[in-house]
C-alpha cells in the first residue's frame, strides 16, 4: 500500500496560514468541531486501475463511532470526518489496508492483489466474520469472479473444478454429492446461512442455484453439526450472494453452449408429437438479468434468470463380465445396445431482495423466491415432472453497541413436484415438502480477544406426498428445537481456541449434545489447526415411513426403528504461507455409530434403510497454490479416503482419490483485463463388490461379482476478456479431450462429450452514469 496526495496545493503558503489561523479563531468561538471533507482513490498497485466498490470503514479514535462508505466506478470515496480517525479499506481480492487519516486529507491507496484468497472474509466456519488465515476451522473459498471468468454455469462444476474432495455422480434419481467419502445426507448446503427445501435422495436440486449471483463459496470440511445441526456430519457449503453497493447496477449475462445431442434434427411442426419432440432439442442456454438499488436507507435487488439444456443419449461401447468366484462361474454379458438417457430441462426463477436501514443500529433484510423447473424425457407418455418452489426470508440485525449484535430471522420454503400432464395442460401435485425456521442469535465482544456466540432455532419440517402410503398423498412432519453456544478466544497472539456445544431436542428422538473444540496455532509462515467435533443427523421422514412401489419392480421401505446416527471427527492440518506458496496437508478420521443405510432383502424386491453397528473414514487432503512469476498461478490438490466398513455395508458411492489441476494465466492493463485457465478433475479407479441373483439347477441363488471401473481425466478451458468496468466475453471448450465412459451406468462419467461455449456478461452501470 502506497498513499499518495491527489492534489498539490499552488497557492501562496503565507496567504493559506493567515486564511487558516482567522479561520481556527472564528472556529474555536461558534463551535467546537467542524466535520471536513476526506477523498479517497482506490487503485490496483500492478495495473494502476482504480477499484470501484472498495469498503471503506471509518472509526473515530476517539469517540469509537463507525461509518462505512464504498468507492464508485471511478474508484472514488468521499465523507466526512471530525478528527483524526483509522480507515480500513477491503475488497475482493485484495489485500486489506488500515491507516490513521485526518480532516480534509486526500490520499490515493494502492492495494495488494490476495493471490491466494487468504484475506476474504468468511462466516460459514464461526459464525462470525474472519480472514480464511484465521479460521481455525478447515475452510476452503470460491469466489464468484473465479466462476464468472471460466464461464462456469452450474453447482457441481463450481464444487469440482476447485475441490477435490467433492464429487457428483448419477443415480436412479439423479445427481449425488459426495464429500470425503460421504454422501448427500451428510452434506448441508446453504444459500447466505439458510436451509433449502426440496431433496431428491438427500440432495438438493442443484438447477436452483443461480451461479451468475454468487458473491463467494464457502466449504467447511468436516462436521459442523455443533453450529448447523442434522445433516451437517460430513461438509457445510455455503453460498453468499451478491448484494447491490452502488446507486444504480445492473447486469445483463447470457451464455451459449453447443447441442449436446440432436435429437430430431429434422423435426417437423406437422408431426403429432412435436409439442414433446421439441423439448428434448431445447438450446444449452442460460440468462441472467440482475438490477440493483441503492438510495438513501433503501436497497433493492431483482434477479430473473432462465435456463435450458437439451436432452441427450449416451452408449455402451464395451460389455461387462461378471466373475462369480464363490460358485466359480463367469457370465459374459453382451455390450448393450440400447443408449442411457440423461434428461432435458427448463428453468425460470425470479428473486427479489429488499433491504431497509433504520439508523445505525436497526437493519432488516428480506428475500423473496420462485422458481420452476421443467424436466424433459424420452417416455412419450404425455407427461413430465414439474418443480416449482416459493420461499422468503426476513432478518433484522440489531446492533446493541460496539460489542453486542442480535439477528432475528425466519424462513419459508416450499418445494412442489407434479406430473404435468400435456394433453391438458394441467398438473398433479405428488410431492410438496416444507420448512419453517425461526432464528434468534446474539454476538457478544467480550473482550478484545473473546467473542461469544448464543443461539436458539425451531425447525419445522412436513412432507406431503405419494411416498407414504400406496395410490394415495399423505402427510408426515418433524420438528427440532435447538440451542447453542461458542466461544471463540484469542490468546497470547498466536492462539485462537473455539469451544462449542449444542443442544437439540428433535420430537421423534429426543434430546441430544454435541460438541465441538478447534485449536489454531500462528507463527508466520506456519499455521497449525486441530479439530474435534460430535455429528448427529436424525433420519429424515423418508427413511422413517416410506412405502413406496416402483413400477412393480422394487418396493423402498423405510424404518420407523431407526435410530439417529452419530460421528466423531477428528482432524489436523499443517499450513505454510508465502508471498508465492500456500500449501497444506489435513488429515481426518470420521468414526460412526448407528449409520443409516439402505439394504436389499427378499431377494431384492425391497430397499429398506437400517442402522449399521459402526463404520469408519479416513482420509488426507492436499492443497498447493503457486505463482512463479506474475502472470501464472497453479493450483493442485489430492484428496484420498480409505472407508472401514462393518457389515459389508459400503458407505462411500465416490472414489478413494480424487485430484484436481489449474493453470490460470492473468494478463492486465489500466483498461484491459485477460484470464486463460485450464482446468482438470482426475476421477481414480473404484472397486466393489455387486450383489446379483443367479438361476442354477431352477434355484435362485445370491452371488457377488466384483466390479472395476478405471479412472479418468476431464479437462475444460476458458479464455475471458475485460475492458474497463463495461463487462467480459467468455469462450471455452468443456470435456476438451471428449471422454465418454466405455460403460455407463450410475458409478461412471455420465457428462456428455466436447462442447464449446461461449457467453456475455455486460455491466449496464458503466453504461449509465447516474
Amino acid at each position: 500500500m502506497i498513499p499518495q496526495d491527489l492534489y498539490t496545493p499552488k497557492k501562496n503558503f503565507f496567504n493559506i496560514r493567515s486564511k487558516l489561523v482567522v479561520l481556527f479563531l472564528f472556529s474555536s468561538v461558534t463551535a467546537p468541531v467542524f466535520s471536513q471533507t476526506v477523498k479517497i482513490l482506490v487503485k490496483d498497485q500492478e495495473t494502476k486501475q482504480v477499484i470501484s466498490q472498495a469498503n471503506l470503514g471509518i472509526t473515530s479514535i476517539t469517540s469509537s463511532k463507525k461509518i462505512f462508505k464504498l468507492t464508485n466506478t471511478k474508484g472514488l470515496s468521499s465523507f466526512l470526518i471530525p478528527q483524526k480517525s483509522i480507515l480500513e479499506i477491503t475488497a475482493v481480492g485484495y489485500k486489506p489496508v488500515i491507516d490513521t487519516i485526518y480532516p480534509n486529507t486526500n490520499k490515493t491507496y494502492f492495494l495488494e492483489t490476495d493471490v491466494f484468497n487468504l484475506e476474504q472474509v468468511i462466516i460459514t466456519a464461526t459464525r462470525t466474520k474472519k480472514p480464511l488465515k484465521n479460521s481455525p476451522t478447515l475452510t476452503q473459498i470460491i469466489t464468484g469472479e473465479q466462476i464468472r471468468s471460466r464461464g462456469i454455469q452450474s453447482l457441481q462444476d463450481v464444487l469440482t473444478t476447485d475441490i477435490p474432495l467433492i464429487s457428483f455422480n448419477q443415480a436412479g434419481f439423479g445427481t449425488n454429492i459426495n464429500a470425503q467419502g460421504l454422501n448427500a445426507n451428510a452434506i448441508l448446503v446453504l444459500v447466505d446461512g439458510e436451509r433449502l427445501a426440496g431433496e431428491t435422495g438427500s440432495n438438493i436440486d442443484y438447477s436452483r442455484i443461480n451461479t451468475q449471483d454468487i458473491e463467494r463459496v464457502e466449504i467447511i470440511r468436516g462436521a459442523s453439526s455443533t453450529l448447523y445441526g442434522s445433516q451437517a456430519m460430513g461438509a457445510v457449503i455455503n453460498i453468499i450472494t451478491k448484494k447491490p453497493q452502488q446507486a444504480f447496477s445492473g447486469s445483463i449475462a447470457m451464455q451459449y453452449t453447443t447441442p449436446y445431442d440432436t435429437n430430431y434434427p429434422s423435426l417437423s411442426k406437422n408431426n403429432d408429437n412435436y409439442s414433446i419432440l421439441k423439448n428434448l432439442d431445447k438450446p444449452n442456454l442460460n440468462q441472467d438479468y440482475m438490477l440493483g438499488i441503492t438510495q438513501g436507507k433503501w436497497r433493492a435487488k431483482t434477479n430473473l434468470t432462465y435456463k435450458s439444456a437439451d436432452a441427450y443419449q449416451l452408449f455402451d461401447t464395451d460389455s461387462v463380465v461378471k466373475n462369480y468366484t464363490a460358485i466359480d462361474s463367469i457370465v459374459y454379458v453382451p455390450k448393450k445396445s440400447q443408449a442411457s438417457h440423461s434428461n432435458g430441462y427448463e428453468d425460470y426463477s425470479l428473486t427479489q431482495a429488499i433491504d431497509y436501514t433504520f439508523n445505525q443500529k436497526v437493519k432488516i433484510n428480506s428475500t423473496f423466491g420462485y422458481y420452476q423447473h421443467q424436466v424433459y424425457d424420452y417416455i412419450f407418455d404425455n407427461k413430465h415432472d414439474r418443480y416449482k418452489d416459493f420461499n422468503y426470508t426476513l432478518k433484522t440485525t440489531y446492533k446493541a453497541s460496539e460489542k453486542t449484535q442480535y439477528l432475528l430471522s425466519f424462513r419459508q420454503d416450499t418445494y412442489s413436484k407434479y406430473n404435468y400432464l400435456e394433453l391438458l395442460s394441467d398438473q398433479d401435485l405428488k410431492y410438496r415438502h416444507q420448512i419453517q425456521n425461526p432464528k434468534v442469535s446474539g454476538i457478544f465482544q467480550l473482550n478484545d480477544k473473546q467473542n461469544l456466540s448464543v443461539g436458539m432455532e425451531y425447525l419445522s419440517e412436513s412432507l406431503l406426498s405419494t411416498f407414504f402410503v400406496q395410490d394415495a398423498i399423505s402427510k408426515k412432519s418433524m420438528s427440532t428445537s435447538v440451542l447453542f453456544m461458542q466461544d471463540d478466544i484469542n490468546f497470547r497472539d498466536k492462539w485462537n481456541l473455539i469451544l462449542g456445544i449444542r443442544s437439540e431436542y428433535h420430537s421423534s428422538f429426543g434430546a441430544h449434545f454435541t460438541p465441538k473444540i478447534a485449536l489454531m496455532y500462528k507463527n508466520y509462515p506456519i499455521t497449525l489447526r486441530t479439530n474435534f467435533a460430535s455429528g448427529y443427523r436424525s433420519p429424515n421422514l423418508k427413511e422413517l415411513y416410506m412405502d413406496w412401489d416402483l413400477l412393480g419392480m422394487f418396493t423402498i421401505k423405510g424404518n420407523e426403528d431407526l435410530k439417529p446416527e452419530t460421528s466423531n471427527y477428528f482432524a489436523g492440518s499443517l499450513e505454510y504461507s508465502h508471498p508465492k506458496i500456500n500449501a497444506s496437508i489435513s488429515f481426518y478420521k470420521n468414526k460412526f455409530k448407528n449409520k443409516i443405510e439402505g439394504l436389499w432383502r427378499d431377494n431384492q424386491t425391497i430397499y429398506q434403510y437400517y442402522n449399521t453397528k459402526s463404520s469408519d473414514l479416513t482420509g488426507v487432503d492436499l492443497l498447493i497454490q503457486y505463482q512463479p512469476i506474475r502472470p501464472f498461478r497453479l493450483q493442485a490438490g489430492y484428496s484420498f479416503v480409505m472407508e472401514s466398513p462393518t457389515e459389508g455395508i459400503r458407505i462411500s458411492s465416490g472414489s478413494p482419490h480424487n485430484a484436481t489441476l489449474q493453470l490460470n494465466y492473468q494478463y492486465q492493463t489500466k483498461k484491459y483485463k485477460l484470464k486463460a485457465a485450464l482446468t482438470g478433475k482426475y476421477t481414480g479407479p473404484k472397486d466393489f463388490k455387486v450383489i446379483d441373483e443367479l438361476s442354477i439347477n431352477d434355484q435362485i441363488i445370491e452371488a457377488a461379482y466384483p466390479v472395476h471401473y478405471d479412472g479418468y481425466s476431464i479437462w475444460r478451458f476458458s479464455l475471458n476478456q475485460q475492458y474497463k468496468n463495461f463487462g467480459d466475453f467468455s469462450i471455452g471448450v468443456n470435456n476438451l479431450l471428449d471422454y465418454h465412459a466405455p460403460i455407463v451406468t450410475f458409478d461412471t462419467f455420465t457428462d456428455p462429450g466436447r462442447s464449446f461455449f461461449m457467453g456475455v456478461h455486460l455491466h449496464l452501470e458503466s453504461f449509465i452514469n447516474i
